[in-house]
């Protein structure tokens, strides 16, 4: 791969997605009932075939889950200095994210208070002020108009501050709510506890990756939920991951044996081990974290399950497993000892979703001296792109004639159900 770009783009041909279109499109003329959809839905079955296809289903993910609920946005670690920030497009939407000078984040929507042009084009950058390229209008970093011309003399600039999104930062990832009430971040302390150690706030970013799949996001988040299909979709992730094998009858005490001595060897290095375990079931209604060991002699999620970084945070040994989080409806988390990879799912229509792929390393960690970017990437890159692949094939298959909802594992897709439980209540309340 050679030294690579810190931040990767790229867009996969759109001869699958023009494919797909062109069957969801037959769709577009097609009057539905919303409230019979989610109201009749049957649990433990797959979703209707307008969930995965339909435009109207799509708008009213927007309006009830994506401007609703709290969303992972990014990392503290990219915007380490006073007016560093960078942009999130979601729901129609763009959003600033931006360092203030007493160190705290904030988030307003990338509208000009006078006529509405975007203000920050680029997509990261640093800005000492905000400026409208339109008008010249002109913010500062804290959202407060301190800048514009030709306006009568009653004018209060006061009034026309850049208007603000929620923010809550926890364990260096920031997450967003473009609710108009003020929301709880209720897994503030499981995450605390979870990643604590970790030292994301210190990280950072060795390489990140965008890229769009042509499928509704839910088919993105359902196919995270299970390992169903790590055995012969994900052989090196089943590999070092002793998790697989939780329901194996035959190999089920072997992880509880495992998971029992880690939790001993972990707490003894100081490690909360309060969330090891090795089910992927939510501790809320919305979010999840655990930590798991992996097979001996496995450290790190990489191919040869070898730690290839330096320990980052205050990790003390390097066989800390592996700790997990996720959040509905758009982030998940894996850290190792070494690195961390995060997901951020952002919906762009009902038949496209964006992934942006993180790597976060320790701040310190000097490129192709105290680690190769390939090495670090190289296992969550292939199972993303596997992931890909699946979800793609389901994705045509979800908009056939003859797509029917098929029941799922009780056993192996539990967490599948859990999440569309979640979904579906979220657009049967106005809340």
């Amino acid at each position: 791969m050679g030294t690579a770009s810190p931040d990767q783009t790229r867009y996969p041909s759109r001869a699958v997605h023009s494919r797909i279109s062109r069957r969801y499109n037959t769709h577009d003329t097609a009057v539905i009932d919303l409230n019979d959809l989610v109201r009749n839905r049957k649990p433990g079955w797959a979703l209707e075939q307008p969930f995965y296809v339909h435009d109207a289903l799509y708008a009213l993910d927007m309006e009830r889950v994506f401007r609703k609920k709290w969303l992972f946005a990014g990392h503290s670690c990219e915007i380490k200095t006073p007016g560093d920030y960078f942009l999130v497009e979601v729901a129609g939407d763009s959003l600033i994210v931006i360092r203030q000078q007493d160190d705290s984040i904030s988030v307003f929507f990338n509208v000009c208070r006078h006529r509405g042009s975007l203000i920050c084009r680029q997509s990261r950058g640093n800005a000492q002020r905000l400026v409208c390229p339109y008008h010249q209008w002109t913010y500062a970093p804290d959202g407060a108009l301190v800048h514009h011309t030709w306006m009568p003399d009653d004018f209060d600039a006061r009034a026309f501050g850049l208007q603000t999104a929620h923010v809550h930062v926890v364990a260096g990832l920031i997450f967003i709510n473009l609710s108009k009430h003020v929301p709880t971040f209720e897994p503030e302390d499981d995450f605390m506890r979870l990643l604590g150690m970790q030292g994301l706030e210190n990280g950072k970013v060795a390489y990140t990756e965008t890229y769009d799949i042509p499928a509704n996001w839910k088919l993105v988040i359902e196919n995270q939920r299970e390992c169903y299909h790590c055995p012969a979709k994900h052989k090196d992730y089943a590999r070092i991951q002793l998790d697989t094998d939780v329901h194996d009858p035959y190999k089920a005490d072997a992880v509880a044996v495992r998971n029992e001595s880690a939790r001993e060897q972990w707490r003894s290095l100081g490690v909360d081990v309060s969330m090891v375990r090795s089910d992927s079931n939510f501790n809320g209604g919305w979010w999840r974290t655990n930590r798991a060991p992996f097979r001996s002699p496995f450290v790190s999620e990489t191919l040869d399950g070898r730690q290839v970084a330096p320990l980052m945070g205050s990790y003390p040994d390097a066989d800390v497993g592996n700790a997990r989080a996720n959040t509905y409806p758009n982030f998940w988390l894996h850290a190792s000892c070494d690195h961390v990879h995060t997901m951020r799912v952002i919906p762009v229509d009902a038949t496209t979703t964006r992934i942006r792929a993180s790597w976060i390393v320790d701040e310190h960690a000097v490129e192709d001296q105290d680690y190769d970017v390939e090495a670090l990437i190289a296992f969550s890159k292939l199972v993303n792109d596997e992931d890909q692949a699946i979800i793609v094939d389901q994705a045509i298959g979800v908009a056939s004639s003859r797509y029917r909802p098929g029941p799922y594992s009780p056993i192996k897709e539990s967490a599948v159900e859990h999440f569309v439980a979640w979904y579906t209540s979220c657009l049967s309340s106005n809340s």
